[in-house]
């Protein structure tokens, strides 16, 4: 992790938060929903562009008389999605198929809904030509549909409103510091003060937001007279299973001194005006995750977080992946850029 200006950083771990909701299975899904096209359309920005790069946010307020026992909903999207229930991240997907065999989750968000107000919101990535090998895809789209007539309220269409994301610039993959065959997605560089902050949450104002356009309904593979592309078909396995988990050693640093408490998320760790600080964090055993970071301050900072298996020597050999001396970091890249 490479940081420049002044910044306060507190790293607080390699995995975001678990999911905690219940997952429905397609045993559970309303059989209609598997025989007929669903009442829910796939909706889009109306604006586009569909087969370009972009990044959406979709949202919806609904009223509720009371908190439900259960409430299954149905969701998907293309290229990649995240769901939020009034700020929480209930479900990411979908699950890799191709569009003879489109994958929806299924997920009961009742624990997350209460009597009153409460806001369904999405993320949708479109990373065209710059998405992994392994992402089929159509065009942008995002569908979510209630299993039956009580979660209704909830299903995708032109009332959902839509927002581009200005933020987000991918970084295309550079050889030089990624060699050999790359088969995954770009690196992301986000600009904190393009970021419509609080987007997912109930009082957020969408007052400038655009009606979302309304694409086909979503149909399941092998619905009579569908003219939809994704032909949908349940999830086969669980949802990804995700736990905090925290770094384990600061290996190397460079301009700075990481205080005591930093890695357990007890004490920032503050880097003065125009410096610039490298800091190398070990896991120390191999693993998936999505790195956290809390900032402060830092207007005009820019933060680098690189991530690779090991190290490597001048001749651009692992060795042992224990040792950091002598060696420099060749990996994918991160960019966030602090608001302020």
């Amino acid at each position: 992790m490479r940081v420049t200006h002044p910044v306060r950083i507190l790293l607080l771990a390699s995995f975001i938060t678990a999911l905690v909701l219940g997952t429905a299975t397609a045993e559970t899904v309303n059989p209609d929903l598997l025989k007929h096209s669903w009442q829910a359309r796939w909706i889009t920005h109306p604006d586009g562009p569909q087969r370009e790069f972009g990044v959406f946010h979709f949202r919806k307020v609904i009223s509720l008389d009371s908190a439900p026992s259960q409430f299954v909903v149905h969701v998907t999207g293309d290229n990649r999605y995240e769901l939020f229930v009034n700020g929480v991240r209930v479900a990411a997907g979908p699950a890799r198929g191709d569009l003879f065999h489109w994958r929806f989750e299924s997920v009961d968000i009742a624990s997350h809904l209460r009597a009153g107000q409460n806001v369904l919101a999405a993320v949708v990535w479109n990373y065209a030509e710059l998405a992994p090998m392994a992402q089929m895809t159509n065009e942008t789209g995002f569908l979510l549909q209630g299993d039956g007539a009580t979660e209704s309220v909830v299903n995708t269409n032109s009332s959902w409103k839509c927002l581009r994301d200005e933020a987000l610039t991918p970084i295309p993959w550079d050889p030089n510091k990624v060699s050999g065959y790359f088969v995954v997605g770009p690196g992301e560089d986000w600009n904190g003060a393009l970021y419509p902050w609080g987007w997912e949450t109930l009082n957020y104002n969408d007052a400038g937001w655009k009606s979302a356009r309304q694409l086909d309904p979503g149909a399941p593979r092998g619905a009579r007279d569908s003219h939809s592309r994704w032909m949908l078909v349940a999830r086969p396995i669980p949802l990804m299973e995700e736990k905090v988990e925290r770094l384990a050693r600061v290996a190397r640093a460079e301009g700075v001194e990481p205080p005591a408490g930093f890695l357990e998320g007890k004490s920032p760790l503050t880097v003065a005006a125009q410096k610039h600080a490298t800091i190398l964090l070990d896991r120390t055993h191999l693993t998936s995750g999505y790195p956290e970071i809390i900032v402060s301050g830092g207007h005009g900072a820019r933060i680098t977080l690189a991530y690779a298996e090991s190290l490597v020597d001048k001749n651009r050999q692992k060795g042992n992946r224990n040792e950091v001396e002598g060696k420099v970091m060749r990996g994918f890249e991160d960019i966030f850029r602090p608001d302020g």
